[in-house]
């Protein structure tokens, strides 16, 4: 079996456009579409889903409204955010004649806040395997070949499926 510490693991740095560019990484502007925050007031596990994040105190949680209501909090789509790299990337949704919709309102009434992520990110489709550690992991893990690898607006490394990631981000 090989081991991870034998292997380069990409985490956290400060990358340039040129590096980015360099490394096949492109530049994708966010989809305008409303997300649902709320900021956490005790550590908690998030599974996601290769890995299982950890989001601690003070860090946000985003919630996708979706399609259906769900029956819990944490049945809807979400993930964590370091709090410091949700206020540099999200804003309060502001479109005027919104009308929150059901899953929006059962959002609300659990403490949620309407934003939206108004910066965009680089990003790579993995053409092979690499090993990653998002800011939120507490190891290392595989991103498969035909994912998203993401670098975040402070060079945080993370990844998502190609789904989820044509629905955040603008894919000509």
């Amino acid at each position: 079996m090989v081991k991870v510490a034998e292997h380069r693991v990409l985490r956290q740095r400060a990358w340039s456009e040129d590096e980015l560019e360099r490394a096949g990484f492109h530049y994708y502007a966010p989809v305008k579409r409303l997300v649902m925050a709320k900021l956490l007031t005790q550590t908690m596990n998030i599974e996601v889903t290769l890995e299982v994040l950890t989001a601690k105190t003070g860090d946000v949680v985003v919630y996708a409204p979706g399609d259906e209501t769900q029956d819990e909090l944490d049945d809807y789509d979400h993930w964590p955010v370091r709090r410091d790299l949700f206020n540099q990337t999200y804003k309060r949704w502001d479109e005027p004649d919104w009308r929150p919709n059901t899953q929006e309102q059962f959002l609300m009434r659990n403490g949620c806040l309407p934003f939206y992520k108004w910066k965009g990110i680089w990003s790579l489709l993995l053409p092979y395997p690499i090993y990653v550690q998002s800011l939120e992991s507490p190891e290392p893990i595989i991103v498969p070949k035909g994912r998203w690898l993401c670098i975040g607006s402070q060079g945080e490394p993370y990844n998502m499926s190609d789904e989820d990631f044509r629905e955040r981000y603008v894919v000509s």
